[in-house]
């Protein structure tokens, strides 16, 4: 997986791992955050690799330590500009 950063108004920018496909983005964050909060963030920015994309919210999904190695959160989003 990829190292990046998810930039959203309002809050402090996440870092995490992505894994890409198409027009979506599968963005996962440690740390515990309440998931309607950030659900209602739809629009922000990605760094993937020194590239920034806009990007906006589809779906936010809390994992727990018994359903992963670590918790924290997962976040589909999807690219204002699919890639070619």
């Amino acid at each position: 997986m990829t190292q990046a950063t998810l930039t959203l108004d309002g809050i402090e920018p996440l870092h995490g791992t992505v894994e890409t496909g198409g027009d979506y983005i599968r963005f996962r964050t440690e740390g515990s955050m309440d998931p309607d909060h950030l659900a209602r963030l739809t629009e922000g920015h990605i760094d993937i690799d020194g590239r920034s994309e806009k990007v906006m919210i589809k779906n936010v999904q809390s994992r727990s330590a018994e359903q992963d190695a670590e918790s924290g959160l997962e976040l589909t989003l999807q690219r204002f500009a699919p890639t070619p």
